[in-house]
């Protein structure tokens, strides 16, 4: 960024600053993949124009919606054909790794992030009378010019050489068009150069030899043919641990209300399925067969707590509604197990998760965002009704750890073993998930664990069965119409276990079954069309059935067990239909064992001392800046806080109400522009007696002590001594500390005694008011 910048988070402070900068989760501002993309697909769509002589919809036109994808609410007429994705992803632009270390390192640096920022003013001008307008007085901040901010671009080209030169020469050539982004760009803010580290002449030669545009490339996505020969099932199984990361924010669609896209605080296991079976393709490894024989699970992606996955909170479980529940470190009590209390109203826990792991039981809740944008229109060049306007879209936030299941019979994962050795490493590493992924949202980092042979054991209860749906269940009435009913549920245990239960009703006074309905909408890209809604019973619900075994003596365990690892109903490979038994949780009253510490979904990095910015690091220039205004601000504090002290004051210059005078006091702050122009005038004075007297001796040598150059001092730092500055918390580079206090001696001087005099001023201003002549009261008395 060549001069200062300013990309808006659409928020202000109110009474303080109208439009604020917007910021990532470490309070560091930064460039939205969403702006990158706009302005860069602009200045590729100039070049593409140019290329084609003109002509609207020509082919090089269309290779920037090849790079840059479909636009659909913009064409005139809609699109039949599905749209095609964007093969170039861009992410949010961010400081450079070492800048932000160095920010962000212990002891904290509060005045050095804010000094990346300022505030600038602004004001609207009538354009009739040339004036400013009234009441039109704005504060805007914007960031410190020479910013280097760095990002990460994936392009993913099928198609020969000629056809990937042809995407590199058009991106390349778009780079040198980008001049500013942001707001303000056309009134001088935003200056910018973008550059990717690739040989930018070369690429301006290619396209002047190559002024034809190559065919693009087709978009496959052939799943291929299944490669596994299926047995007969078996009931042994495997499972492999997949721990995810959110690097990014994160959308997984739940509903939109209004211009709000709400998320989920889980993923599916619908969108991980699909991202699985691609990884493994791209080793050959097909596992479509598996699927449909119901042969592989992937179950949805919780919060993790403590290195271990979680479990939906069970709607069985209450709290005081005034003393606060699992979130607050509250009691709770379970409603299956215990009667309702009177010493006051409860109310039903509905949120987070509960790690079941170990020897106590842990809560956590996923913590959400909300990031804000708009759209901006091509005409207009800026947003406006017709193109959307303002729309928010809420987060799961970056650093959130999440873990999910994938689980297959021990017959796949041998074949997959023969077929490739370690195939699971295949799955780990970075990946993009969810809404808006290919910009700023759903980047995540996947780490995978060796298979292991899972066979879950299941509590006996004897004449019960207690249910914990796990996740959203999918089930279908006889009709075959989709329903959420308790009637259906049991039609289905009833199915697998070769029992007869019945809901449980007594004793009267605990509560037998608990269970919430939940309906998902989502939306079929490629046939532009809503999908059929998904509704069942939701995560979380709880019931007791009653068991009639007839000449059984009990339930068969082991297919209780099988039942926790397959699950029921429909759609069960992406996650739908998970569900515990008999879980001791909900087999006690109050959960004796349960830790009622918030744990927070985000881990945090506890962060160590980084090293100071070397002299021929790139960042230098920039940080030297953030150091400089830095080390301006702690100045002008400290001098108003000794200003506005009294007795420091009096104590630092040795002022006397009547000795110097106010107009003594006024010469030597016209003289403060320059330090040499103030030992002149001192020199001047000693030599004029009647001004000389009007001083003490105490009060000008402590000026000559803070004016005098501090190589001429034995002590060499009177000044400092007196600001008493937290150096440490204002350098970020080598020397910084010397460096700058011999750069900044004079400005802190004149800073410091400009203060005092003003302040020395505010106080005799207000004795006088408070103490009248004479004269002036007799005056007052006639009045």
């Amino acid at each position: 960024m060549l001069n200062d910048w300013h990309i808006g988070s659409g928020t202000g402070r109110p009474g303080d600053v109208d439009r604020l900068i917007q910021r990532d989760a470490d309070g560091l501002p930064y460039i939205p993949a969403k702006t990158l993309t706009g302005i860069w697909r602009d200045a590729c769509e100039q070049v593409a124009f140019g290329l084609d002589e003109g002509i609207a919809g020509g082919q090089w036109s269309q290779w920037v919606i090849h790079l840059f994808g479909n636009q659909p609410p913009l064409e005139k007429p809609p699109i039949l054909e599905p749209p095609r994705p964007a093969a170039l992803s861009i992410r949010s632009a961010h400081l450079s790794k070492p800048l932000q270390n160095a920010l962000l390192s212990s002891p904290s640096k509060p005045l050095l992030k804010e000094a990346i920022t300022f505030i600038k003013p602004g004001i609207q001008i009538n354009a009739q009378t040339g004036c400013a307008e009234p009441n039109f007085l704005r504060f805007e901040e914007l960031v410190r010019g020479g910013t280097t901010l760095e990002t990460k671009c994936q392009l993913q080209l099928l198609g020969d050489a000629t056809q990937k030169e042809a995407a590199y020469a058009l991106l390349m050539a778009g780079t040198k068009l980008v001049e500013r982004l942001g707001g303000k760009r056309r009134r001088g803010a935003g200056q910018c150069q973008l550059v990717v580290g690739r040989d930018l002449d070369a690429w301006i030669s290619w396209l002047e030899q190559h002024s034809k545009a190559p065919p693009i490339p087709n978009w496959s996505d052939d799943p291929g043919d299944p490669t596994l020969a299926l047995p007969e099932l078996t009931h042994q199984w495997q499972r492999i641990q997949l721990a995810i990361k959110t690097v990014s924010p994160l959308i997984v669609p739940c509903r939109t209300v209004g211009n709000v896209v709400e998320t989920l605080d889980y993923i599916p296991g619908t969108q991980l399925l699909g991202l699985i079976l691609k990884k493994l393709r791209q080793k050959n490894l097909h596992l479509d067969a598996a699927i449909a024989q119901g042969q592989i699970i992937v179950t949805n992606a919780t919060l993790q707590i403590n290195e271990h996955s979680s479990r939906p909170v069970p709607l069985a479980l209450f709290s005081d509604k005034l003393g606060g529940g699992l979130e607050k470190g509250g009691k709770v009590y379970n409603r299956l197990a215990e009667t309702e209390h009177d010493d006051g109203q409860m109310k039903g826990e509905r949120a987070g998760y509960l790690s079941t792991e170990g020897a106590s039981l842990l809560y956590g809740k996923v913590e959400k965002t909300v990031e804000t944008h708009n759209i901006i229109s091509d005409d207009e060049q800026r947003p406006t009704e017709q193109s959307g306007g303002v729309y928010s879209y809420e987060t799961i936030a970056p650093g959130t750890c999440l873990q999910a299941e994938l689980r297959l019979p021990t017959w796949i994962v041998q074949q997959l073993n023969q077929q490739h050795r370690n195939w699971w490493t295949l799955l780990q590493g970075s990946a993009q998930l969810g809404q808006s992924k290919k910009d700023d949202y759903g980047l995540v980092k996947i780490t995978v664990s060796a298979p292991e042979v899972y066979n879950p054991t299941v509590e006996s209860q004897k004449n019960h069965l207690t249910v914990w749906l796990l996740s959203d269940l999918l089930l279908r009435d006889d009709r075959l119409r989709p329903t959420a009913s308790i009637a259906a549920l049991k039609q289905e245990l009833e199915k697998h276990l070769n029992v007869t239960l019945t809901v449980r009703k007594r004793p009267e006074s605990l509560l037998h079954f608990l269970v919430r309905q939940r309906r998902s909408d989502s939306w079929q890209v490629r046939w532009q069309l809503p999908r059929p809604s998904l509704a069942g019973l939701s995560a979380g619900s709880c019931i007791v059935f009653e068991v009639q075994l007839g000449k059984k003596g009990e339930i068969d365990q082991e297919i209780l067990s099988r039942l926790e690892i397959q699950g029921i109903g429909e759609r069960r490979a992406e996650g739908y239909g998970q569900l515990c038994f008999n879980s001791l949780l909900l087999a006690e009253k109050t959960p004796s064992c349960l830790n009622s510490e918030h744990r927070s979904a985000v881990q945090s990095e506890v962060k160590a001392e980084k090293p100071k910015l070397l002299d021929a690091n790139k960042d230098y220039p920039y940080a030297r800046i953030i150091e400089r205004a830095a080390w301006r601000e702690a100045i002008r504090r400290s001098a108003l806080q000794i200003a506005g002290d009294p007795q420091r004051r009096s104590g630092l210059f040795q002022w006397q109400p009547d000795r110097p005078t106010m107009n003594q006091l006024g010469a030597l702050r016209s003289t403060l522009r320059s330090i040499d122009d103030v030992m002149s005038w001192l020199a001047h004075l000693g030599n004029t007696d009647n001004r000389r007297e009007k001083w003490t001796d105490e009060s000008l040598q402590a000026i000559r002590r803070l004016v005098t150059p501090e190589e001429s001092l034995a002590k060499g730092n009177a000044i400092w001594q007196e600001l008493a500055l937290p150096v440490t918390e204002l350098c970020i580079t080598r020397n910084a500390e010397s460096e700058l206090k011999k750069e900044l001696w004079a400005e802190a001087v004149t800073t410091l005694i400009d203060a005092c005099i003003r302040a020395h001023k505010r106080s005799l201003e207000s004795r006088d008011s408070s103490n009248p002549t004479e004269e002036e009261i007799i005056h007052g008395a006639s009045n």
